[in-house]
């Protein structure tokens, strides 16, 4: 299927590994030019990429509001940007009661504000065009709420609310502009590859065995009882960031393999 993305222009913010690495290349792989970002190391994963497309990049920090800025002026000088996927986020396990008033203020930073920034510069650029696409990639977590993160699960949340309250702004518009959340689950990025293997091997089992046995007991919820492999968000992520989807506007998007029960 072709999916309409040629020659596009596309940002996805903290895309040099994992879940935002892969939707660059599930977008490169349709043709668009994708942009992509991390705080460093973006021009030798650009080189890497660039056996599926058109591949730039920019580093910096998101979290920084002069850094920000700096990305967004240098945005604008690739051309007229279609779509904007807010990836970049950071997480971190640990208990509600010792999670400080500095790391609050910098997940918020780090989660919450780079969307806000990209945004608030964008989506009024964006309403002016025939055709465009934020797209926030959130988390279950933002809807489930994990005990083990709660300071996470907040700023994820938050991205929900933002994309809807974006969404709401486009009504009326007669163009093909939509904003929407992508929910992934428990992604097989390279650093939970990493956790996977050293547990398994601290418990004496085979990757496999660990598997079973993790969402077993931690994830029974899951129907695909597997972790994700992040190119299947990647697929998900380039659907909706393609004029195809148009009917999809205000929407959180489950990509979480079935751990959220209820049907809305």
């Amino acid at each position: 299927m072709d999916l309409g993305l040629a020659g596009k222009l596309v940002f996805v913010s903290g895309s040099t590994k994992g879940i935002g690495r892969a939707i660059a290349i599930a977008l490169l792989q349709e043709g668009a030019r994708v942009i992509i970002n991390g705080r460093s190391g973006s021009d030798a994963v650009a080189e890497d990429l660039k056996r599926f497309g058109d591949v730039l990049a920019i580093d910096g920090d998101l979290a920084d509001v002069e850094d920000s800025a700096r990305i967004c002026r240098e945005i604008d000088g690739c051309g007229t940007l279609s779509v904007l996927i807010n990836n970049m986020g950071i997480f971190n396990p640990k208990p509600f009661a010792e999670i400080s008033d500095d790391e609050w203020r910098h997940f918020l930073d780090v989660n919450v504000m780079s969307t806000v920034r990209l945004c608030r510069h964008y989506f009024p650029k964006m309403l002016e065009q025939d055709f465009a696409r934020i797209i926030n990639i959130s988390s279950e977590a933002g809807i489930r709420g994990l005990e083990s993160m709660v300071h996470y699960s907040v700023t994820k949340g938050a991205q929900l609310v933002l994309g809807r309250g974006l969404a709401n702004l486009t009504r009326g518009s007669g163009k093909n502009i939509t904003v929407n959340c992508v929910l992934p689950g428990p992604t097989l990025t390279d650093g939970v590859s990493t956790w996977l293997k050293e547990s398994a091997q601290v418990q004496g089992k085979s990757e496999d065995e660990f598997v079973r046995d993790f969402f077993k007991e931690t994830e029974p919820d899951s129907l695909l009882q597997r972790f994700i492999k992040p190119e299947e968000i990647g697929s998900v992520v380039a659907f909706i960031a393609s004029p195809l989807s148009a009917a999809i506007n205000g929407a959180s998007i489950k990509a979480e393999g079935g751990l959220i029960k209820n049907i809305a």
